[in-house]
C-alpha cells in the first residue's frame, strides 16, 4: 500500500500530539501532586474515590453529633455533681437541726440555708448547654423550664415547669447510621418525680418545726441516691460516646491513608515518568524530522 506524503505527516503529527498529552498529563500530576484530577485518568478509582469521600462526609457529620452530645453529657455530669455537694451539705444541716439540743434559733438559720441549697439546686436545673438548649428542660425552648414561686417571708414556696413540656421530652443524637442514643436527662423525671425538689423543701420545712424532719431525712436520702442513680446512666452514655469517638477517629486515619494511595502520586515514580515521556517526545520529534519528506521549495533552493 502507498503511503502518500500528507498520510505520513498525519500519523506523524497524530503520534507527537499523543506523546505530548501523556507529557502534559505527567506534568499535571507532578503540579498537582493528584494521580486522578478528572474521571478520564482512571474511571475505577474515580469511583472508588467517591466512595470513600462519601464515607468520610458522612463520618465528620456523625463525629460531630458525637462531640456535640460529649459536650452535653459532660456538662451533666458536671451539674449533677453540684447537685449532690448542695444535697450533702443540706443532709448536715438537717442532721445538725436533728439534735434536740439546738435551738430553734438555729435550725432557723439551718433552714435559711437550706432555702438557698434549693435556690441553688433550681438554678443548676436551669443550666444552659449554649444558650438556647436547657439540658434538663427536654422540648422546652426559649426560656428556663423551672420556675420558683416565692412566699410573703421571702422563702421558697413551690417549684413549678415553665410549660407543659418542661422537663419532658428526648433529646436523640444519630452516632451511626440508623443508630440513635439520648444525651439529656428529663428534668421533670429527676426533679419532681425524683424528689429532689419537694426533698429540699421538707427538710427546709422540718428545721422550721413545719414538718417532719426524720422523714424529710429519709425522702433527702431516697432523693441523693436517684441522683446517683442518674449519674450512673450518664457516666454510661458518656463511655459509649467517648468509644465511638475513637472508632471514628480510627476510621478517618484509615479512610484518609486509603483515600492517599487511590489518588495521590508517587513523586518519585512521576518524575522517572517524566523523564521518560520527554525522552520519548523528543525522539518522536528527531523522527518526525527525519521521516517527512523534502517538498519541491527544498529542491529549489
Amino acid at each position: 500500500m502507498r503511503i502518500s506524503n500528507a498520510t505520513l505527516r498525519n500519523n506523524v503529527m497524530r503520534n507527537l500530539q499523543l506523546s505530548l498529552r501523556e507529557l502534559e498529563r505527567t506534568q499535571r500530576q507532578m503540579a498537582s501532586g493528584k494521580a486522578i484530577s478528572q474521571p478520564s485518568d482512571s474511571p475505577v478509582g474515580i469511583a472508588k474515590l467517591l466512595g470513600v469521600n462519601s464515607v468520610l462526609a458522612e463520618s465528620a457529620q456523625f463525629q460531630n453529633n458525637v462531640r456535640d452530645g460529649l459536650g452535653w453529657l459532660s456538662l451533666t455530669d458536671t451539674t449533677l455533681d453540684t447537685i449532690g455537694e448542695a444535697f450533702h451539705r443540706a443532709r448536715e444541716l438537717a442532721l445538725a437541726g436533728a439534735n434536740g439540743t439546738m435551738p430553734q434559733e438555729a435550725r432557723a438559720y439551718n433552714a435559711t440555708e437550706v432555702d438557698q441549697l434549693l435556690r441553688h439546686v433550681v438554678a443548676l436545673a436551669n443550666t444552659s448547654l449554649d444558650g438556647t438548649r436547657s439540658i434538663f428542660g427536654g422540648a422546652h425552648h426559649g426560656g428556663v423550664p423551672f420556675t420558683v414561686s416565692v412566699r410573703p417571708d421571702g422563702l421558697v414556696d413551690t417549684i413549678n415547669p415553665a410549660s407543659a413540656d418542661a422537663g419532658r421530652g428526648v433529646v436523640n443524637y444519630e452516632i451511626i447510621r440508623g443508630i440513635d442514643m439520648q444525651v439529656n436527662t428529663e428534668g421533670h423525671d429527676l426533679f419532681f418525680d425524683g424528689g429532689l425538689f419537694d426533698s429540699l423543701l421538707a427538710v427546709r420545712d422540718g428545721l422550721l418545726g413545719t414538718g417532719d424532719l426524720q422523714t424529710a431525712l429519709a425522702d433527702l436520702d431516697a432523693a441523693f441516691n436517684t441522683l446517683l442513680d442518674e449519674r450512673a446512666v450518664v457516666g454510661a452514655r458518656h463511655n459509649r460516646l467517648q468509644m465511638t469517638e475513637q472508632r471514628y477517629e480510627a476510621q478517618h486515619v484509615t479512610l484518609t491513608e486509603l483515600k492517599s494511595q487511590i489518588e495521590d502520586i508517587d513523586m518519585a515514580e512521576a518524575i522517572m515518568n517524566f523523564n521518560t515521556r520527554e525522552h520519548v517526545y523528543q525522539a518522536a520529534l528527531a523522527a518526525g524530522a527525519r521521516v517527512m519528506q523534502p517538498t519541491l521549495l527544498d529542491y529549489l533552493r
